[in-house]
């Protein structure tokens, strides 16, 4: 493991940790040109008034995925020069959707087909009905109850059975999920489910969706689901205020014990790392280095005291509070030194292991009855924890990129 530090490790995290910020180019044929990229043949164009529909203006975008509406591939078939422009009521996400294109063959994908999928409650067919349904719109205002606002901006929450209208406005908002959220699952209505939207004046801008479990009598766990903005509004500070607002609610709930996240994307993870590292700072201080790390000695757990302490007054899982805390140590390390670099890997190792400590204890049984015997238990748990502390070091170097990515943030913001 030593060789996989040196003197050098701090240029080449910073040099890689950008590669975190990157997208994948897009990918269109060239070479038929009845095949044409969904992606890039449907424009989104949010509109809050006849004025901006008439001029052509309002907030344009295009989906990240429509292999979940079309085909896998992403691709449209059958029609050459294809144009789909859905423009979309900016406050209650109704959909008018217009097709165009030169020419089309006999087995073209049923484009309508596919828009009712994705548009349970039915769209908007005529312009009439569009400039109808945006007159509407001018007197009303979000669903829900208003939680949060920060400049021009508002967080609304909405629940299925306590929220008038909502009921008929949540296909539209699934809508949203299916193009801009990769394998989403739709929300139940259950009124489990928490929906926050955030607009912008008027217009809407995104959604984060939270599940509550009873996992005991009369006590809860908030799971944040899903966030999503639009393009324009991502890489904006939004997630991290959404995520604080979630955060918020499950402390002023009394039957919330814990609030966790399900399968959070890289990006999330950075931006939940940002957030939690800050919150960490903010009312446990005095466990976090000060100046620089020099010795093994000062590489140390969290108490436990301190520990169960955190987890009480914040609410987070005990493993994202290690790993806010791991990100403070790796901030104050010295990065110089190829032994304290290679003990904190050691360190991180450790904290990997801890989720499977309790298989030592579980008692492996077959279909036949038959049982491993103490010594083959033994065996396959050193097989096991070889394996993954192969994968944790293949993911170490990964890991210290965004360590340093979220670092550098926490100095930028003048945490640390």
């Amino acid at each position: 493991m030593a060789n996989l530090f040196d003197e050098e490790q701090g240029q080449y995290l910073r040099l890689n940790a950008l590669k975190y910020l990157e997208k994948p180019p897009e990918v269109q044929r060239q070479d038929d040109p009845f095949v044409t990229n969904g992606s890039l043949a449907i424009t989104y164009i949010l509109v809050e008034t006849v004025e901006q529909y008439k001029s052509d203006q309002g907030l344009k975008f295009q989906p990240s995925y429509v292999h979940q509406v079309f085909r896998q591939t992403n691709e449209i078939y059958g029609y050459k020069d294809l144009k789909i422009t859905i423009h979309v009521t900016a406050l209650g996400l109704k959909p008018f959707i217009q097709i165009s294109y030169s020419e089309q063959t006999e087995d073209a994908d049923d484009l309508y087909e596919s828009f009712n999928k994705v548009y349970e409650a039915g769209f908007l067919s005529t312009e009439e009905q569009f400039i109808k349904a945006l007159e509407e719109e001018q007197n009303q205002e979000p669903l829900g109850e208003l939680i949060e606002e920060y400049g021009d901006f508002r967080i609304y929450k909405c629940q299925t059975a306590t929220t008038n209208g909502f009921i008929q406005f949540k296909p539209f908002l699934q809508a949203f999920l299916l193009v801009l959220i990769d394998g989403v699952q739709y929300p139940g209505d259950e009124n489990e489910w928490v929906y926050l939207t955030l607009y912008e004046k008027r217009r809407f801008v995104g959604l984060t969706t939270v599940f509550k479990f009873n996992i005991a009598w009369n006590k809860q766990r908030h799971r944040l689901s899903q966030m999503l903005f639009l393009p324009q509004y991502q890489r904006k500070g939004h997630g991290s205020r959404m995520l604080k607002t979630v955060y918020k609610q499950g402390l002023e709930d009394e039957k919330c014990l814990q609030i966790t996240l399900e399968d959070p994307s890289e990006d999330f993870q950075v931006m939940r790392d940002i957030t939690d590292s800050k919150i960490l700072h903010e009312h446990f201080k005095d466990i976090i280095p000060n100046k620089v790390i020099n010795s093994i000695q000062e590489i140390v757990e969290i108490p436990k005291e301190k520990l169960f302490e955190i987890m009480k007054k914040t609410k987070l899982h005990a493993q994202q509070i290690k790993q806010a805390y791991s990100i403070y140590l790796y901030a104050f390390i010295n990065k110089k030194s190829s032994k304290l670099m290679t003990e904190f890997a050691r360190y991180l190792l450790r904290e990997h292991q801890k989720p499977y400590v309790r298989k030592r204890n579980i008692l492996v049984r077959f279909e036949d009855g038959s049982s491993l015997d103490p010594k083959q238990m033994h065996l396959l748990e050193l097989k096991e924890k070889e394996d993954r502390n192969i994968i944790a070091e293949e993911s170490l170097r990964d890991e210290f990129c965004l360590f340093e990515l979220i670092a550098t943030k926490l100095r930028k913001d003048k945490v640390i």
